[in-house]
């Protein structure tokens, strides 16, 4: 049960660590940076577009983009995240602390499908990310049936070829007179080629806690993916507000104009 509450963690920050927070914004006619691209919402090679602007934009997240409001995002810093999860017998609460994620700079963006009007925009974002490393404490309690465990941590998490498509649909809203793109939904389902887990805390006795994560590092694929569907109630609200950090800050005509 322990070593369930470890992967219970690990599969919902695998999620989570997309969901990056970022500096309120209270300038919406903020300039938007030279290395972003004008993309015309009417043009036929919108995706295309959108791809070339997300991929030149990634390495300037490194440091954070001080006029869009992002932080530096290698590493991503995550004070504390709370997750529940409950099926049939079993249940588990998970307190993740002090976690970094690094890596997030250097996704690649496969591909990007784009669809837009005057009054609505759908995005498919096909990205893959070579390595994402995670670190941090972490505190979970679990119950089967009548049995009750406690855990807790630090924990080192490093994942290769991690694959997702974004999804994000939206409509044009207006506030003071302006027209503005919002998102109203965002799904991912983050696919992950190896990982290797490390962990203090499942156990007192070191040679079982061994013995925990060597089984962990065997059995990953099967119990994270029966874990990850539980991560959106913690990424999608947060993917959902950060990218309408940059879309609600910046007037639709101007983020996404017409060639005409």
């Amino acid at each position: 049960m322990k070593v369930i509450l470890v992967l219970f963690g690990v599969a919902l920050c695998a999620g989570a660590s997309f969901a990056a927070k970022l500096a309120p914004a209270d300038d919406p006619e903020v300039e938007l940076p030279a290395f972003m691209e004008i993309c015309y919402r009417d043009s036929p090679d919108l995706g295309k577009c959108i791809k070339s602007s997300i991929q030149r934009m990634l390495p300037e997240m490194h440091t954070g983009i001080e006029s869009l409001g992002f932080p530096s995002l290698d590493p991503h810093e995550s004070k504390s995240t709370y997750i529940d999860y409950k099926r049939n017998q079993m249940s588990a609460s998970l307190h993740v602390k002090n976690a970094k994620t690094f890596g997030m700079s250097k996704a690649q963006i496969v591909d990007v499908r784009a669809t837009a009007t005057d009054k609505a925009l759908n995005l498919g974002v096909d990205v893959r990310f070579p390595e994402i490393v995670m670190e941090g404490y972490f505190k979970g309690e679990g119950r089967f049936n009548s049995i009750k465990l406690a855990s807790k941590g630090y924990f080192n998490n490093t994942m290769t070829d991690v694959t997702t498509t974004w999804q994000l649909s939206g409509e044009v809203t207006e506030r003071n007179g302006e027209q503005y793109m919002e998102i109203n939904s965002f799904d991912m389902s983050p696919e992950v080629g190896n990982m290797k887990i490390y962990a203090t805390g499942l156990f007192p006795d070191p040679e079982l806690n061994d013995i925990a994560l060597e089984f962990v590092n065997q059995y990953w694929p099967m119990i994270y993916k029966e874990m990850l569907p539980n991560s959106r109630q913690v990424w999608e609200p947060v993917m959902v507000e950060m990218v309408n950090k940059i879309f609600l800050r910046v007037p639709y005509r101007r983020l996404l104009p017409k060639r005409q």
